[in-house]
């Protein structure tokens, strides 16, 4: 496999001040970053890029968010894909019903973002192994 498709992080969503702070955090860490809109595009866009984790933004009134991560969760190609929804909602328990594997409530640290792509990477590398 690509080692450089193996190293990729997408950020999905529209928030352009969230989007610096992601560019930021992933800069220091071993990853590269690709970033897609909310919506049917982010699926596409995951399928080809095959991204080693997804970071999803969900923000009133974007009930597309929600939608969003419905549809990566649930494509046979993309669903095993750890998912981090970041949120200003308290929806931690309404993003894991709907498959997210971490949750981080806005605004995010850089220890707390680090902790969460740690944790989703090592799950996903597990599942990949097994």
């Amino acid at each position: 496999m690509d080692q450089t498709a193996n190293n990729r992080i997408m950020i999905i969503g529209g928030d352009s001040h969230f989007t610096y702070l992601m560019q930021r955090y992933v800069k220091t860490s071993a990853h590269q970053i690709v970033f897609t809109t909310l919506g049917e595009d982010a699926l596409v866009r995951a399928r080809c890029e095959k991204p080693v984790a997804i970071v999803l933004v969900v923000d009133p009134p974007e009930a597309i968010g929600w939608h969003t991560l419905q549809v990566l969760k649930t494509d046979l190609e993309v669903g095993k894909t750890p998912v981090i929804v970041c949120s200003w909602l308290d929806e931690e328990a309404h993003s894991l019903e709907l498959g997210a594997d971490f949750f981080l409530h806005m605004p995010i640290l850089y220890a707390d973002f680090e902790t969460a792509l740690t944790t989703t990477t090592v799950k996903e590398q597990n599942e990949k192994s097994n």
